[in-house]
């Protein structure tokens, strides 16, 4: 039968009108006994079946008569639920009755909607119901630490970097065995180590407030309109998705209970500070690395980088010097104030 466009133009405009839309049918694999029974639908009924064959087989050794009429009252049973199987969607045919009323009911029941969290760590009374700390296993920031859901304190180490591309063979090799010396005089205490390199979106705030500070005092005209321009050129460089950095981490966890909390949190701080002494000494000469822990404020962009790389690139083109200082009313004031108290109870800050 040849497909008439026109008709299903007429088709959509009409839906469309009624305030419908015309779903269109998955292909269906499954294999069909008579034109709307399934063979599914006979395994899943089979046990009633057995169940009605059971009762006619006990009639018959009770000394009943089996006749037509008694063998068609028994199985009825098992052909009215095969039929409730068979019964199709309003809309969606290929999909019966067992699928949309039974299956994605109990699917939708169990599906978690709703992630609650209470401010201290304390979850809500369902505990079926995870909030977004269980689904990352961060349950807060603290103390320059992610504090993690399995108990374990985590202190990020960020490393600068070394283009080996750049250097001839002899400072390579001397590279290479000053970081094998590097891991090999770890103290096991500090094992194990997780070493990642992570693409973040391009964060030039710090260089262009450099800039704007250094042209602040320009009496030149023409070259403030030159930086002007320039500054835009690189706020569009931070906007491009194209543009990343690759920066590299060291990570280190210790576990804790609440016994020993703030002991461990005092060495993983001791540690920190010794591995990013050894990261700094462990190559001499012209080439040095830079090696520093991450702040509260730094653990949280890396996180949300790592969670939402989209909206991070927005998050990191912002810059202070955008923005004025804003005046409000007293009433105003109250309900931002309001507004904040309520977010940091109900986020990770």
């Amino acid at each position: 039968m040849a497909f008439d466009p026109q008709s299903a133009i007429e088709r959509r405009d009409r839906l469309r009108q009624e305030g419908k839309i015309e779903l269109p049918l998955s292909v269906d694999t499954r294999k069909y006994l008579l034109s709307f029974i399934k063979y599914r639908d006979i395994l899943i009924s089979l046990p009633l079946f057995l169940v009605c064959l059971g009762v006619i087989l006990y009639m018959y050794y009770s000394g009943y008569e089996i006749n037509p009429q008694i063998v068609i009252i028994a199985l009825s049973p098992w052909g009215a639920f095969l039929t409730i199987l068979s019964i199709p969607h309003p809309d969606r045919k290929n999909i019966n009755f067992l699928t949309h009323k039974i299956i994605w009911r109990i699917q939708f029941k169990r599906r978690q909607r709703l992630f609650i969290y209470e401010k201290g760590g304390r979850m809500a009374k369902n505990k079926n119901v995870q909030d977004i700390r269980e689904q990352l296993g961060i349950r807060n920031v603290y103390s320059e630490c992610y504090e993690t859901t399995d108990n374990h304190f985590v202190k990020v180490i960020k490393v600068s970097s070394v283009n080996l591309s750049l250097l001839n063979k002899k400072d390579k090799e001397k590279i290479f065995r000053a970081y094998e010396t590097f891991l090999n005089d770890v103290p096991r205490s500090m094992l194990p180590l997780q070493i990642s390199q992570i693409a973040q979106p391009i964060n030039l705030s710090k260089y262009s407030m450099d800039v704007e500070a250094e042209m602040a005092e320009e009496a030149n005209r023409a070259k403030k309109m030159f930086a002007k321009s320039y500054l835009k050129h690189v706020d569009d460089i931070q906007k491009s998705k194209d543009m990343v950095t690759r920066n590299r981490y060291v990570i280190l966890g210790r576990p804790f209970n609440m016994l020993n909390r703030k002991k461990v949190l005092d060495q993983l701080e001791r540690d920190c500070q010794l591995l990013a002494s050894q990261i700094e000494n462990m190559i001499g000469g012209r080439h040095k690395l830079e090696a520093k822990g991450l702040d509260n404020e730094e653990l949280f962009q890396l996180m949300f980088a790592c969670i939402d790389y989209e909206n991070a690139q927005v998050n990191f083109n912002f810059r202070p010097s955008q923005f004025s200082p804003l005046t409000v009313g007293s009433r105003t004031q109250e309900e931002m104030e309001w507004r904040w108290a309520k977010m940091k109870e109900e986020h990770i800050m």
